[in-house]
């Protein structure tokens, strides 16, 4: 059996799974170093769940990006900055994995949120300067290979059928 792409009806599921965990992680900074600064019983619990939160928002993320990327083509030219976009991510997981652990918890998540940053620029080059993931550029790419336009769109179109998950 085939993989078939984490698409749903045209939608790549990584880079929707992928804005919860840049959204969630800042909050649980913050409310670390809340913590840190007011000791409350309220405080710490806010931070506590604000670090769970955060570390289960990377597990979508992660393990749809490391799907899409098991579809990524060897010699496509996304191939090499997708795996040093996971790369970055999966580090940015694990320290926030990490960081439910240690008392001093801010530093990781900063170190997580840093490395969740590197990672998601590389994701804009991915999808905005390369394309991946852009039916346009899919389109631009099939046109290069001299097909008419009519062909080109049938061919995306039964990728698209044949190799996403949900067509």
């Amino acid at each position: 059996m085939k993989l078939r792409h984490p698409v749903v009806r045209g939608h790549p599921l990584h880079a929707m799974a992928s804005d919860f965990p840049i959204g969630i992680l800042p909050l649980a900074l913050a409310a670390s170093v809340a913590a840190r600064l007011r000791r409350s019983r309220e405080v710490t619990f806010a931070a506590d769940a604000a670090a769970v939160a955060a570390a289960l928002s990377f597990l979508p993320a992660a393990l749809l990006g490391w799907w899409e990327w098991l579809t990524i083509p060897a010699e496509h030219e996304a191939r090499r900055p997708a795996t040093t976009h996971g790369l970055f991510n999966t580090g940015a997981t694990a320290l926030a994995a990490f960081a439910l652990w240690r008392p001093r918890r801010a530093e990781l998540q900063l170190s997580a949120l840093s490395s969740l940053l590197v990672g998601a620029w590389i994701g804009g080059e991915l999808v905005y300067r390369i394309g991946w993931r852009v039916r346009k550029a899919e389109l631009l790419e099939q046109l290069e290979d001299d097909r008419s336009p009519d062909e080109a769109e049938r061919i995306i179109e039964e990728h698209e059928r044949a190799n996403t998950f949900l067509a």
